[in-house]
């Protein structure tokens, strides 16, 4: 069983738990971040997270770190110093002002080693900013979405925070063990999971988000999505020595709210 009392107290953060799944989050608001007149703020995709699970002899922690391009060279230095796997280093955005990247990072060991090399990923981060402070991030941003359609176009409950209307789709049909975590079960608070965050009005809209895909659903999820006017932004992995392995695509839309939900529900359905 976990000691989050010791890992929140290691990293100098407070975790929520998900079933048996203990999640840290760091919200990028000191950094403002504007894509094609939108403003991206934390909710909408620029919280740094790790999460912790524990296996039959160690923990395993997954998770994936906000970065500016000056940030990324000490937080791969404090993941490797710490013996982490960095599993990835890629885009979620394009065009985005400032450029944004993202650091997935995994590894399986004591709790509190891997709780410390959590923390030293953040403080470095931490430090860079000290020195080379930016403009913060708007604490919301104005939507006037109309939720409960949007809602029954995707067929799933959304979370409204600070102008953003978010949903987080699972795949439980679809498990996923990580081999060298002894058959680890990863779930959705792992990061095993499909998400769409939207804002804006239901006339102009803006959508981001993430799929979790099998190999042999990359290309019917990209032709929905470039059916639908949808920008595919990015596509790779997240993880390592998972089984079955996952990709991840990463997009960007503008149009009318409920024709960009539907062009995702359209793009969900083929993963059935």
């Amino acid at each position: 069983m976990l000691n989050t009392q010791a890992i929140e107290s290691l990293t100098g953060l407070k975790g929520q738990t998900t079933g048996d799944v203990l999640k840290l989050s760091v919200p990028r608001s000191e950094m403002r971040v504007t894509l094609d007149g939108f403003e991206i703020i934390p909710f909408m995709g620029l919280t740094s997270w790790v999460s912790f699970k524990q296996g039959a002899h160690h923990a395993t922690l997954m998770g994936d770190i906000v970065v500016l391009e000056d940030e990324i060279e000490d937080a791969m230095a404090a993941a490797i110093q710490a013996n982490l796997y960095v599993t990835a280093l890629h885009n979620h955005f394009v065009r985005e002002q400032p450029r944004v990247m993202f650091m997935h990072v995994e590894g399986t060991a004591d709790e509190t080693a891997l709780a410390t090399g959590a923390h030293r990923i953040f403080e470095a981060i931490k430090i860079v900013r000290r020195k080379h402070p930016v403009e913060p991030a708007m604490k919301k941003v104005n939507s006037s979405l109309d939720a409960p359609p949007l809602e029954a176009i995707v067929e799933h409950k959304g979370e409204s925070k600070d102008g953003v209307l978010k949903f987080v789709l699972g795949r439980p049909s679809v498990p996923v063990v990580c081999t060298r975590c002894g058959e680890l079960n990863i779930d959705a608070a792992m990061g095993y999971n499909t998400w769409l965050a939207f804002q804006g009005t239901d006339e102009r809209a803006a959508v981001c988000g993430d799929f979790a895909m099998l190999e042999n659903e990359v290309r019917s999820v990209i032709r929905e999505l470039q059916a639908g006017a949808i920008e595919v932004i990015a596509v790779h992995n997240h993880m390592f020595f998972e089984d079955p392995r996952i990709i991840f695509l990463h997009y960007w839309g503008i149009g009318n709210a409920q024709a960009l939900a539907q062009s995702l529900r359209r793009a969900l359905n083929t993963q059935q």
